[in-house]
């Protein structure tokens, strides 16, 4: 059974694209908060990755030049060293990004490092922390949805996938790679066993829906598995405390 109150007021919409998840899931966030924007802006605003595609801290800027507050959960160790967060200090982090594009010259690293400095400037956390079923809680019981950067190969348990010559996504188990993917985590089922998922591609192999429940250890797997394609994270967004709110 699905309904929760956080989950009454989330409602996704199914991605145009196979490279539109994460907006689409962004949008789907700032619709739970009644911040009316059209998916169409959101989708063009967004920063894409040159081979498709975004990153969670793409997101997290956009969320940020909107006036939200945002949290990373990172657990990509292809760009933090979890040395860096015994003592964090943002200008700390922010120097050890820096230096590290001096040394590793990995196309995506480089973008993905560009922009956590560019998140970090603009006032989102970041942090590095055992990813468990406690630490999705602390956001559900307070009506927070958490996007997810996960491994959608490993959540759907499908073929990996490649690109052919008429530049579609096709599964493909021999030539295929490791597809990630962005979804909103919308809070624990009534079992407490199972996060229910609002899932911006509908024809997913798995479930055939745009909602449905996944065990918290698969999703929990599912995430940490994302640190393939550069994923591997939790971005919150909550609006900002003001006077007026």
């Amino acid at each position: 059974m699905l309904p929760v109150t956080l989950l009454n007021s989330l409602k996704i919409n199914t991605q145009p694209d196979d490279s539109t998840c994460g907006p689409t899931s962004l949008h789907a966030v700032y619709q739970y908060y009644n911040d009316i924007i059209p998916l169409e802006q959101v989708i063009s605003e967004v920063s894409f990755l040159e081979e498709g595609g975004t990153l969670a801290v793409m997101l997290g800027c956009h969320a940020l030049k909107r006036g939200y507050k945002t949290r990373i959960y990172t657990f990509n160790l292809h760009v933090f060293d979890p040395t860096w967060f015994i003592k964090p200090e943002k200008g700390k982090l922010i120097a050890n990004l820096q230096e590290q594009l001096r040394y590793k010259s990995d196309i995506k690293l480089q973008v993905a490092t560009r922009a956590y400095i560019e998140y970090l400037k603009l006032g989102g956390e970041i942090c590095y922390r055992d990813l468990t079923p406690g630490l999705l809680d602390e956001y559900f019981s307070k009506d927070i949805p958490l996007l997810a950067g996960l491994s959608a190969t490993f959540l759907y348990n499908c073929a990996r996938e490649r690109v052919n010559e008429r530049d579609e996504a096709v599964y493909d188990d021999i030539r295929g790679e490791p597809l990630g993917h962005f979804v909103v985590l919308a809070g624990f089922a009534q079992d407490k066993e199972h996060v229910i998922v609002a899932d911006p591609y509908q024809e997913n192999p798995l479930f055939r829906n745009n909602y449905y429940n996944v065990n918290t250890s698969r999703l929990i797997n599912a995430i940490m598995l994302g640190i393939v394609t550069y994923d591997a994270n939790l971005l919150a967004i909550e609006k900002p405390v003001t006077s007026n709110s």
